[in-house]
């Protein structure tokens, strides 16, 4: 009750008032105060929202997995926005770098150079190339301060821009592996003179001082980031002992996706055949938070449609575990769901498969997966409006009549709250 009142409180005289105050003046035009503002020096890449392009992303990279691509962006055919920072945090073992060459290679295919700032001394081309990657259109670059690589990544950004003016339009996509390992200048400096004092804070302040100088102007140039991250132990002595991101809460603040990752183990048998991969988010700004797993075979790598067998039905894109009668006649299908089932019924291919047959090509096919991705995916993993705008101008038409009373009511009801000492 107390938010009704607050609705129509605000919607009663004071927007009378400010009506009446526009039409006894001179009508003004904010799209004409926007001109004159996109004129200022310094200021041209504001513009009225409906039009500006500045933070809009144009399009998406794969991961190399589809439900990991669904819990960032919201769909099977997303991934990482063009634009935008994200973080890839975990373990050792969990799939990082392995992530990271992934995405080297999805992003080569979507027509972007990758440079690709080494912490580690962990990649070479040899393990490029395995993942399939165009060593050509890599530029390897050895990276050891926070320092180092915000200098690096400034200079990155006025070549991209001189690209621009000239009438090239660079796609460069950065890979930082990984973010854990850069130190300061202090702690270099300290071990030149044989020093170990502790750095009081100092890298946490480089590393926001890193990405409050870095963040924008990557998305003005359209380059996205990727950045791989050690986790620590937080909440130590708590009720409940938590993994946190290394290096403080600034590279966080400014990413727009940053996945946890933690790991069991894939077997067969006795035998460890892999990594089953549980990605939670830590952060999630273009999907609700939920976390998703995936497989890493040590034989086979990713295989990109594990993880889609738990939204797969009949109804939504004709997979679903069960039995698949088919009249040799008419060729009508008859679906028997059984939950048990050790083989999969395919519409499309008009039989039952094993599960080790399930995760190919043949079986998720473009037209599978863009049926699983409208009717299951998207609803699922993608935000919801804030409001449902039939519903919220049914409120404002059915209040329309009672406003004027229940305005002048609200005079009254807030001196007496007030006269009661009530909130």
């Amino acid at each position: 009750m107390k938010t009704s009142l607050r609705v129509k409180l605000f919607r009663g005289p004071y927007l009378k008032s400010v009506n009446n105050s526009n039409q006894m003046g001179k009508p003004f035009s904010f799209l004409e105060l926007d001109k004159q503002l996109s004129k200022i020096e310094g200021f041209e890449m504001g513009s009225v929202l409906e039009t500006n392009e500045f933070s809009e992303v144009s399009e998406w990279i794969s991961t190399g997995n589809y439900l990991l691509n669904a819990q960032l962006s919201g769909s099977l055919f997303g991934g990482i926005a063009n634009n935008r920072s994200m973080g890839i945090a975990g373990d050792p073992q969990t799939g990082k770098s392995f992530l990271c060459l992934n995405i080297t290679r999805e992003a080569q295919k979507a027509g972007y150079d990758v440079i690709y700032c080494d912490t580690e001394g962990a990649i070479d081309r040899s393990t490029a190339k395995k993942f399939g990657i165009d060593t050509n259109r890599v530029r390897y670059q050895p990276i050891k301060t926070i320092t180092d690589f915000k200098v690096f990544v400034a200079n990155l950004v006025d070549k991209i821009k001189g690209y621009r003016k000239d009438g090239y339009e660079p796609k460069i996509m950065i890979v930082l592996d990984s973010l854990g390992m850069l130190t300061t200048d202090k702690e270099s400096g300290d071990a030149l003179k044989g020093k170990s004092a502790m750095d009081m804070g100092i890298r946490s302040k480089e590393m926001r001082s890193l990405f409050r100088v870095i963040t924008l102007d990557l998305t003005g140039v359209k380059v996205p980031l990727v950045c791989t991250n050690h986790t620590t132990t937080g909440n130590i002595g708590g009720f409940m002992p938590t993994k946190e991101a290394a290096g403080g809460d600034g590279p966080i603040f400014s990413m727009s996706n940053v996945i946890m990752l933690s790991k069991a183990q894939l077997k067969e048998g006795d035998t460890k055949t892999g990594i089953i991969v549980t990605s939670t988010p830590k952060k999630a700004r273009f999907t609700r938070p939920y976390a998703v797993k995936f497989h890493i075979s040590f034989m086979n790598g990713m295989n990109p449609y594990v993880g889609l067998q738990d939204f797969v039905t009949w109804e939504n894109c004709g997979i679903q575990r069960g039995k698949l009668e088919v009249d040799k006649k008419t060729g009508e299908m008859t679906f028997t769901a059984v939950v048990s089932s050790p083989r999969w019924a395919v519409a499309h291919l008009g039989k039952t498969v094993a599960s080790t047959q399930l995760f190919t090509p043949e079986v998720f096919t473009e037209e599978v997966l863009r049926k699983l991705d409208t009717n299951v995916i998207q609803p699922y993993f993608k935000l919801p409006d804030l409001f449902d705008e039939k519903e919220l101008e049914e409120f404002i038409e059915g209040d329309e009549e009672n406003n004027d009373s229940q305005a002048q009511n609200t005079e009254t009801d807030v001196k007496v709250t007030q006269e009661n000492g009530q909130e």
